[in-house]
């Protein structure tokens, strides 16, 4: 009877006929005895119909038979993770990857469940060495995709993402996260080519959204506008989508329509920082310096770490005549932003001296600065050209300056030049009224001076 009871057991199960194969299968340990090539296959169909403890006992019953068998020790693990028993199936595979440093299985089941845990770096260690093991399928390359976009690195994740494409006909998710890791690596050519892919695949609401987002990206607003409103008109929900399509309509002057999305999406999300910064600074280029005030404010409440915002608010207050609470946000930036420290306490000696009457007579010595500071050498010599051609320093810092003075043109206020680092120091006692400096390197920054009178 276990002669033919074992071997049509196994052919059910290579069939899928799960229930006649468990039947047979069951018959065979009771007539033939424990045998792992009977006892993994219960498991395993324990595992896909949903019964884990079934599938615990039956894996642990082979492991008991052959602990030197690797693919007893996986089937066990999966068993176990299913179970919720995650420490016992790590340990589990941990003892298998011993006897088998290539088994597949064991390797993306520890891959992901350190990437559950947040260890990106064991995770790529594990998915590389099943890699070396001549497994290189799609999955493999969206799992690095991950951990290479959790570590911010885009251009990474975006090749590893190009040879999912590769490998398996992608779907509208992941076109549209092509299109974004393409966006943050500054690859707009491949985001565009995969935000156009999204639409043929699946016009609707998801796909003209990220298309719409890249073509803003790109600065192409005209054919943003046109997907970002047929996405909205689809899905008047998407709030990503509306505070997109609020943006574009920003940047082209479309004040009025804009607001109204900027409100929409604010009704949707109210605890958005980035919603509300937006929105406030929409309504202080309409003059409406009260109501800025208050969505820049709830912005940091909801991001009390958001510089940018306290830059602003503080550049608001100051404007208001709201010197003392300007000074306050000046020096939660000088405690958060030592990069530009030179910067702010220039800007807070300004206040003060604004706060103690309005006091225009600097101190001998001191001199009024414009400062443009940019990350990137080559930035900085583009820069330099365009100033040497004539164009508007203010213009440029308010485009281009990552200082928190980039909002008010680069009008650092008046500053000693002995209160300035080398070469710093050097670069703006030297200048004549209206001379520009030349790029400055100091501290992995490029800054350049205008002096004004």
């Amino acid at each position: 009877m276990a002669e033919s009871s074992c071997p049509g057991g196994e052919a059910a199960f290579r069939a899928g006929e799960f229930e006649q194969a468990r039947e047979l299968l069951r018959r065979c340990l009771d007539e033939g005895g424990e045998s792992v090539d009977v006892l993994l296959p219960l498991a395993v169909m324990a595992i896909q119909t949903g019964r884990p403890e079934e599938a615990v006992g039956y894996s642990g019953r082979a492991v008991s038979l052959d602990e030197a068998n690797p693919e007893a020790r996986y089937w066990h693990g999966r068993a176990l993770l299913d179970a919720g028993r995650i420490e016992e199936a790590r340990s589990e595979w941990e003892a298998g990857l011993r006897l088998s440093s290539n088994h597949a299985g064991i390797l993306e089941g520890l891959a992901k469940l350190a990437m559950a845990e947040g260890k990106n770096a064991q995770a790529y260690n594990l998915l590389t060495q099943l890699q070396r093991s001549g497994v290189d399928e799609a999955w493999v390359h969206r799992m690095l995709a991950d951990i290479a976009a959790s570590k911010g690195l885009w251009t990474q994740a975006l090749g590893h993402i190009n040879d999912v494409v590769a490998r398996e006909e992608p779907d509208l998710e992941l076109l549209l996260l092509a299109a974004q890791v393409g966006l943050m690596a500054s690859d707009t050519d491949a985001a565009l080519d995969y935000g156009r892919r999204a639409v043929r695949l699946q016009p609707g609401a998801a796909s003209f959204g990220g298309l719409g987002e890249v073509f803003f990206a790109r600065e192409e607003v005209d054919s943003a506008l046109v997907y970002l409103r047929q996405a909205i008109e689809l899905d008047p929900a998407a709030s990503r989508i509306r505070f997109n399509l609020a943006n574009a309509l920003e940047v082209q002057g479309m004040t009025d329509e804009a607001e109204v999305h900027f409100q929409a999406f604010l009704k949707a999300e109210p605890n958005d920082p980035v919603g509300r910064f937006n929105y406030g600074i929409h309504l202080q280029k309409q003059g409406r310096l009260d109501e800025a005030l208050q969505e820049i404010s709830l912005a940091i409440a909801n991001d009390p770490g958001m510089l940018s915002a306290r830059v602003v608010r503080g550049q608001m207050l100051e404007v208001m005549g709201r010197f003392d609470e300007a000074l306050q946000d000046v020096a939660y930036l000088r405690q958060a932003d030592s990069a530009n420290e030179s910067e702010l306490v220039a800007w807070e000696r300004d206040l003060r001296l604004k706060a103690g009457n309005g006091a225009t007579v600097h101190p001998e010595g001191q001199i009024h600065l414009l400062h443009l500071v940019v990350p990137d050498p080559e930035v900085a010599q583009r820069i330099s050209g365009e100033l040497k051609e004539g164009s508007e320093f203010g213009s440029l810092a308010v485009q281009f300056s990552v200082g928190p003075a980039a909002q008010r043109g680069g009008d650092i206020g008046w500053i000693d030049p002995r209160d300035m680092v080398e070469p710093m120091r050097s670069a703006i006692a030297k200048l004549e009224e209206n001379e520009i400096s030349p790029p400055v390197e100091s501290g992995g920054l490029y800054h350049i001076f205008k002096r004004i009178p």
